[in-house]
């Protein structure tokens, strides 16, 4: 096996522990599937149903992918930090687009233990997608190297133009554009203008937990009838422009 092999091993390791500890920090059970059928992390509630009999069982799919890099600012684009990529097989996206119980969790390391964050086992940043978002990118985001079975999606750290703003991350496609829907918001989304489109926290655990929970809380309650005269929408601002105020 080469050094690229075993350093490949244990940046995944590092990734897939670090959500099963997020897990457990917001009450919930992790296990590791011991047979790889592209899933790597799977939640569930015993404590909840445990502590409470009358309970539903709530079980959520991860895949985990991980990234070490530098991270360096850009002399060419103020914004982008580092554009960093994962691989995922055609089977693994099939089966993450199923549902929004099924998400993407994406771990970036810092190589430089110095540089911008001063915890080298810690993230430097981390961001989830889940299968209804992952659906609908798709197309557009995710692109096929010549020679490699594996696809990859790209995505740009970048940093709010004004000082104290918290590094995001953007879904690009092969030539570094920005897709639809590729936007997440920012870290501290505190308005409509820099959140993502469906208004969810994508850097944390807990958010993505409580975005899905409250998908399947949608899906059980009965449609209500659209209002007769809705109120024309504002016109959105690009995300970036808000930054520079």
């Amino acid at each position: 096996m080469t050094p690229d092999f075993y350093d490949l091993l244990y940046n995944g390791y590092t990734g897939e522990y670090q959500l099963m500890s997020s897990l457990y920090r917001n009450g919930l059970d992790a296990v590791r599937p011991p047979a790889d059928m592209g899933i790597d992390v799977i939640s569930l509630n015993l404590k909840d149903q445990l502590e409470n009999p009358d309970h539903a069982p709530e079980t959520f799919f991860f895949q985990v992918k991980t990234a070490v890099t530098s991270i360096e600012k850009s002399d060419d684009h103020p914004g982008v930090l580092v554009t960093v990529t994962f691989k995922l097989k055609p089977s693994e996206v099939d089966q993450l687009c199923a549902d929004s119980s099924r998400a993407l969790i994406c771990y970036v390391y810092n190589q430089q233990s110095d540089a911008l964050t001063n915890a080298y086992e810690s993230p430097f940043i981390c961001f989830w997608i889940d299968g209804a978002r992952l659906a609908v990118i798709r197309e557009a985001a995710l692109f096929q190297r010549p020679g490699d079975s594996k696809l990859t999606l790209a995505c740009q750290l970048r940093r709010p133009a004004h000082e104290g703003g918290h590094w995001y991350a953007v879904i690009v496609d092969e030539r570094g554009q920005q897709v639809p829907e590729g936007y997440l918001g920012t870290v501290d989304s505190e308005n409509e203008i820099t959140q993502a489109s469906d208004g969810a926290d994508h850097y944390s655990v807990r958010g993505y937990l409580d975005y899905a929970r409250g998908k399947r809380g949608q899906a059980g309650r009965t449609p209500q009838a659209a209002p007769v005269a809705p109120s024309a929408p504002k016109e959105p601002l690009e995300p970036e422009d808000a930054f520079r105020a």
